[in-house]
């Protein structure tokens, strides 16, 4: 199961990076940063690289790529000057639609072929690997 389940998920990034990369401009990693903070606006980079369960050394050079792109702004956090937010640009929101668009073709491929109950085993069987092996500090 585990090896089932590294190189689906290899697989599924791969198809993602292919197709975002030249639909949205935007790698899945990328476009996971701009996901969260769609709905985590101003979060802090630990918070965001967390989230995503990436090392911080991982989430910072994510970040300054992402700056580098104009799809991120970065600015001190005003209660520890140390800490450092990040904010989706312009650039940044349009990236989300167009990723948003690359999904919408993913979803139906991942869907394919199974039933509305085998989907919600596969889905309650993956949430309980988040159960059972939970991130670390949590």
């Amino acid at each position: 199961m585990l090896f089932l389940l590294n190189v689906g998920q290899r697989r599924v990034q791969q198809w993602i990076d292919a197709r975002s990369v030249d639909s949205a401009g935007v790698s899945a990693a990328q476009a996971g940063v701009l996901f969260y903070l769609l709905h985590h606006e101003d979060a802090l980079v630990g918070e965001v690289g967390a989230a995503l369960q990436l090392s911080p050394s991982s989430m910072t050079g994510l970040a300054n790529r992402m700056v580098a792109a104009g799809l991120l702004t970065r600015r001190a956090d005003a209660a520890d000057g140390r800490a450092t937010r990040l904010r989706v640009t312009a650039a940044g929101h349009k990236a989300i639609v167009r990723a948003r668009d690359v999904l919408a073709e993913l979803n139906p491929l991942l869907h394919d072929d199974f039933t509305e109950a085998e989907l919600r085993v596969v889905a309650r069987w993956l949430g309980n690997l988040q159960k059972r092996f939970p991130a670390e500090g949590q």
